[in-house]
């Protein structure tokens, strides 16, 4: 039983030189982690800012945007290929008075910029009632989104 384990993991050691030459492969552009500041365009119209998006390394996400009406964003993201992600997402929306009256879906196909610095996908929206009656959905919303970078302060006091 030693010798077949001693001539197993002389041949795993012998394998060792081949695998330190072959070619070595980035999982950077397999990941959507970090923060993005997210901009859309509804079909028909242009590019104006909308959310601010956290990707974890575990694939949630988390989102806040800047309409009153949305509560929170809450999903899940995965690579699907080189530079290629989806996501789904869900928030509920409510009145001016902060009365639920409605849920909605987003779910989206990202493109990730070879310098892995913004993205751009398409998005479609599908809007509920508050039993999740689909009502609407909205096809061919355009995003794009830049990484958030880590800033210094430009006056820190000492």
């Amino acid at each position: 039983m030693r010798r077949l384990v001693l001539v197993g993991v002389l041949v795993w050691l012998a394998q060792l030189p081949a695998f330190s030459q072959s070619k070595t492969v980035s999982t950077a552009s397999l990941s959507l982690q970090g923060t993005w500041a997210s901009q859309i365009a509804l079909p028909g119209a242009g590019f104006v800012p909308f959310a601010i998006d956290t990707f974890s390394a575990e694939g949630a996400h988390i989102g806040v945007n800047q309409d009153p009406a949305h509560s929170v964003h809450i999903g899940v993201w995965a690579c699907v290929g080189d530079r290629t992600f989806m996501f789904s997402t869900t928030f509920f929306t409510h009145d001016d008075k902060g009365v639920f009256n409605g849920i909605v879906k987003a779910r989206g196909l990202l493109t990730m910029s070879e310098d892995h610095k913004s993205y751009d996908g398409t998005v479609e929206r599908v809007v509920m009632d508050t039993s999740g009656n689909v009502l609407q959905v909205v096809s061919g919303i355009k995003a794009h989104s830049v990484r958030v970078d880590l800033e210094l302060q430009s006056n820190p006091v000492p």
